[in-house]
């Protein structure tokens, strides 16, 4: 037995986790024949839910039609390219580098294997040929380290003088596309930038972009910017509750330098104090809090330090204590069953945010050079859908 907060984690939770260690590496054939079959509707309800469907979809592309170039650009370099992974990597990255030399370098890095040219005249939005056309001569002109590469004068000219403004036309055309998933530098960007959807009904979970703590300086910054975060969202929540305010995802890995499965005793020990504290703290302010989705490898831990938070007698009238579960994990289902049976166990509620998952193309290179037998994710986008 475990103490986490002077909470015991019991070790039957292992038999209630026997399903999801089943799926953990299923095949995947299997997981998704179980899936067909719990997803099938009678004609009734299928019809109904098909009718819903289609409505929302129309209406949401109706608002979206005069919402600008970036989403035709989205439509046009879709993440199932090489190219629309290659500007995601850019619109993201480029946010988080502060120095010019690094900023060149992921440019050139990312811009010089697409196929910018197959897009060009493909989009019917004037922005997404522009960007097509940029993007093919910028891609070009960094994949160039020499004038031989160079067939016209023209991009003579333009690689001898004007490499340094396409560079920053790159960086600009990146920053505003990776506007439409980071809202803000800070918590209180990302909030006054949410305002204007907020009024429309749309609801925000925020998280915050960074990399797991190395040291544990790295991990005591990340707890004071969580909890400078909380008291922010609090603010701006206005008393509106954990549904309809606004709420925080925490990455359980930035507040500890050692969250891994073979670190479970001091984990445990240590990060269980530290995650108890922010869940008070949203819960003083009247806001929600999802522990987020990380790796598959420590899913296990993650609900290690979700059960106790779930018993914590200071936390059993508070709404807003979530998780996030990973559709493109396999385990998926038995995931959400067994947070739906620890909300039963504890007469409690408790939050699920359901997300895509980020971490696909790690889980498969991972369980490559491992040599697994099979994948904690599901292969093909059909299937998480």
């Amino acid at each position: 037995m475990t103490l986490t907060n002077g909470v015991a984690v019991q070790p039957e939770a292992d038999a209630a986790r026997l399903p999801l260690r089943r799926l953990h590496r299923a095949p995947e054939p299997e997981c998704v024949a179980a899936l067909l079959d719990a997803a099938r509707l009678d004609p009734q309800r299928a019809a109904s839910a098909r009718q819903l469907a289609q409505q929302l979809a129309g209406v949401l592309r109706q608002r979206r039609a005069r919402s600008g170039g970036v989403d035709a650009l989205m439509h046009e370099f879709s993440l199932s390219s090489q190219e629309g992974v290659a500007l995601m990597c850019l619109a993201e990255a480029l946010l988080r580098i502060p120095d010019v030399a690094t900023a060149d370098a992921l440019i050139r890095d990312k811009l010089t294997g697409g196929d910018w040219r197959s897009h060009i005249g493909r989009g019917r939005s004037l922005f997404v040929n522009a960007a097509a056309w940029g993007l093919m001569i910028s891609g070009e002109l960094v994949a160039t380290h020499s004038e031989e590469g160079l067939g016209a004068a023209l991009g003579r000219l333009i690689a001898r003088g004007g490499e340094p403004v396409i560079r920053r036309g790159v960086d600009l055309a990146m920053r505003l596309l990776g506007q439409q998933f980071v809202l803000g530098r800070t918590i209180e960007e990302a909030l006054q930038r949410a305002r204007a959807c907020e009024a429309r009904g749309y609801r925000y979970s925020f998280d915050m972009l960074g990399e797991a703590a190395l040291t544990a300086q790295d991990a005591e910054r990340y707890l004071r910017d969580y909890e400078q975060a909380i008291e922010a969202i609090g603010q701006a929540a206005a008393g509106r509750g954990v549904h309809d305010g606004p709420g925080i995802s925490v990455k359980l890995s930035a507040l500890h330098p050692r969250y891994a499965r073979a670190q479970r005793e001091r984990v445990l020990a240590e990060l269980g104090p530290r995650i108890a504290h922010l869940c008070v703290a949203a819960r003083d302010r009247g806001i929600g809090l999802n522990i987020d989705a990380e790796e598959s490898e420590v899913l296990e831990l993650s609900l290690d330090l979700l059960e106790p938070l779930a018993a914590m007698p200071q936390l059993s009238d508070w709404p807003g204590l979530g998780f996030v579960v990973q559709a493109y994990q396999k385990r998926a289902p038995a995931v959400i069953d067994y947070v739906a049976q620890l909300a039963q166990r504890h007469r409690r509620r408790l939050m699920v945010r359901l997300v895509k998952g980020a971490y696909w193309d790690s889980e498969i290179k991972r369980a490559q050079v491992e040599g697994q037998a099979d994948f904690p994710v599901f292969t093909r986008k059909a299937h998480t859908d």
